[in-house]
């Protein structure tokens, strides 16, 4: 017994030199040398301004041996005005005019066979610019609502949109009149966009001027 108590301190005395020569060991991390964040942070960069350069946009023909980063890109195909005013059409308008154009009887009057759609485009172009209020009478029949501005002061449709939905609106359901182009509604807009309150049925046909001829759209403008 007292051999194994003094092989026991023994031991207790060799535990006891080995803790002292070597620390516990502790759960961490070692901090990483400020020059490699430096090292990482300088080749992300690096990546970046590579895949910017050199990445052809990410398309598929960037691997072909012909590929050429720095040619033009093709001009997308611009849809024409009455497509485009088609679209905006059924978007904006079809909820009340129908998409007949036939309107609602008695609410909403019709654009098919309406000369207020056909004829003069400064007439239209005022009513889609600015909105109407009041009693108007449409083939016949007498509607008295409100048409809301789809210009600058209301839902403020781009020049391009307002020309492509009247050219729309006055080409179909056998309506037969001019386009109106861009340009025609950029004029109007510049007359009309600081008009505070909608046109009656009656001072939106006073003061008309000479009707502009439509320029063929440019195909990519």
């Amino acid at each position: 017994m007292e051999k194994a108590a003094m092989q026991d301190e023994h031991m207790q005395d060799v535990h006891a030199q080995l803790l002292r020569e070597k620390e516990e060991p502790h759960e961490g991390f070692s901090p990483v040398p400020i020059f490699l964040m430096f090292v990482f942070a300088a080749l992300c960069f690096w990546g970046g301004v590579y895949l910017v350069e050199y990445s052809g946009d990410f398309q598929a023909n960037a691997f072909s041996p012909d590929f050429d980063p720095n040619a033009s890109a093709p001009k997308p195909v611009e849809i024409s005005l009455f497509d485009r005013g088609a679209k905006v059409f059924r978007n904006q308008c079809v909820a009340c005019h129908q998409a007949e154009g036939t309107g609602v009887p008695g609410v909403y009057p019709p654009l098919a066979g309406s000369s207020w759609v056909t004829g003069h485009p400064e007439v239209v172009s005022r009513i889609l610019i600015n909105g109407l209020n009041g009693k108007i009478e449409v083939a016949g029949n007498t509607y008295n609502g409100n048409m809301p501005a789809f210009g600058p002061s209301g839902l403020a449709l781009s020049e391009k949109d307002l020309a492509g939905v009247i050219t729309f609106i006055r080409q179909s359901w056998g309506n037969d009149a001019s386009e109106v182009s861009v340009q025609m509604i950029a004029d109007y807009t510049a007359s009309y966009s600081a008009r505070s309150t909608p046109w009656t049925a009656v001072d939106v046909k006073e003061g008309l001027g000479p009707v502009p001829t439509a320029e063929p759209a440019v195909e990519g403008e």
